[in-house]
């Protein structure tokens, strides 16, 4: 199963709720939307991934996908090409930990299968550390500073 709960993809335009994205990255994320990203069909939020499964018996799948939910990666934003599935990291300052995020996420993605697609790490942010914008050219992070 390559997501813990069923994947929804909404249109590009779309500007709404974006489940659990904080607010912070919120209005990254909308800065990014109102540039017309190119070449995306489609967008997936809060994509949960991995996690522990329980293994109580008597547990139900409810709960056990409760708690599977809970220990899981999420992901911000899962962007749908025709050729490439993106995935996205949203944060206004990308460090360290925001690159660790992009190639932890797309790894995993890659392990649950979540496509047959290539998967692509991404960063979208408003400023980066130089260091890790350096590191993110040198090991194919995408970076777009909105």
């Amino acid at each position: 199963m390559p997501a813990v709960y069923p994947i929804v993809t909404y249109p590009v335009d779309r500007v709404g709720n974006f489940p659990h994205m904080a607010k912070r990255d919120l209005e990254v994320w909308l800065a990014y939307l109102k540039t017309k990203p190119p070449d995306f069909l489609a967008f997936s939020y809060d994509v949960a991934l991995g996690g522990s499964r329980l293994t109580i018996p008597g547990a139900t799948e409810a709960e056990i996908l409760g708690w599977q939910y809970s220990t899981a990666l999420k992901i911000d934003a899962v962007g749908w090409k025709g050729n490439q599935v993106w995935i996205f990291e949203v944060r206004p300052e990308a460090t360290v930990g925001t690159y660790g995020s992009a190639v932890c996420y797309a790894l995993v993605a890659k392990r649950e299968a979540l496509t047959d697609l290539p998967i692509v790490p991404a960063i979208i942010c408003h400023v980066i550390q130089p260091d890790v914008e350096w590191v993110c050219a040198t090991t194919g992070v995408q970076v777009i500073k909105v």
